[in-house]
């Protein structure tokens, strides 16, 4: 991979990183708020404010994403390693679809399985 496009990814992973921990300071001062609310208004707003949540966990996933690849991680394995399952079936579709990567198929899983020595 080119010098450059490692240094790009690595800056992305920052950026993203960094969005994470602003997006999850802007939740934290919503459950403040939200704690200052009687607790039958707080319920309605609570599946809501969880979105905060999400959205840190989906940008420190892709930031996780953009430093493996940076690091010249086989791109496959980044992907394998996307620790939410939606993001990578939908990121791992894309880069197959593209023509990118070799789809997995069953014969490259072949193998013996060991469950029990």
């Amino acid at each position: 991979m080119a010098e450059d496009l490692r240094a790009l990814l690595s800056a992305i992973a920052a950026e993203m990183s960094d969005i994470a921990a602003g997006v999850q300071a802007a939740g934290d001062l919503t459950g403040e708020v939200m704690g200052r609310l009687p607790s039958e208004e707080r319920l309605s707003y609570m599946v809501r404010m969880q979105a905060f949540d999400v959205l840190t966990q989906r940008l420190d996933a892709l930031s996780a994403l953009a430093d493996a690849l940076a690091s010249e991680q086989p791109m496959d394995t980044a992907l394998a390693a996307l620790p939410l399952a939606e993001m990578a079936e939908r990121l791992q579709e894309a880069v197959y679809r593209q023509g990118v990567a070799k789809a997995p198929s069953a014969k490259d899983d072949a193998g013996e399985l060991q469950l029990f020595d």
